[in-house]
């Protein structure tokens, strides 16, 4: 098992199996999140992290200053007066989410393809089960 220690002290560990997956891929990055993704090269995977400045940029699969990437990894959101939380990212169709702790924005989230952001029980979740703005069901 391999572990990152993350910017604000989140710890991520990936199991051996996790990052296997590289054996029948072509090189390249996958699995790609704001702050950590996956870059396979010749069958082995490495998982790379940005660092605290950075994102990550698909225009150039690597990590960069957030200044040069579209939002939502390059859109650093003022989590100061904020509570404690997870919230859709409204103005991307609530496609991703970004997290708020202690003051301190954590970062954006991607939801699966097809998912949005369901605030209410705090996952990505189907339209159809979901309150407006992100989903399809009026508020009560």
């Amino acid at each position: 098992m391999r572990c990152l220690l993350l910017p604000f002290l989140a710890l991520l560990c990936v199991s051996a199996e996790a990052v296997m997956f590289c054996d029948d891929k072509p090189d390249g990055v996958y699995e790609p999140g704001c702050k950590v993704f996956t870059r396979c090269t010749n069958g082995t995977a490495t998982v790379v992290e940005c660092g605290i400045d950075e994102v990550y940029n698909p225009l150039i699969e690597d990590c960069d200053d957030p200044k040069n990437v579209a939002p939502p990894c390059g859109h650093i959101i003022d989590c100061s007066l904020t509570p404690d939380g997870h919230y859709a990212d409204i103005g991307l169709g609530c496609h991703s989410y970004y997290t708020c702790n202690g003051g301190v924005f954590l970062g954006h989230n991607f939801c699966p393809v097809g998912l949005v952001y369901n605030e209410e029980v705090g996952v990505c979740d189907w339209e159809h089960n979901v309150y407006e703005p992100c989903g399809i069901l009026p508020r009560p």
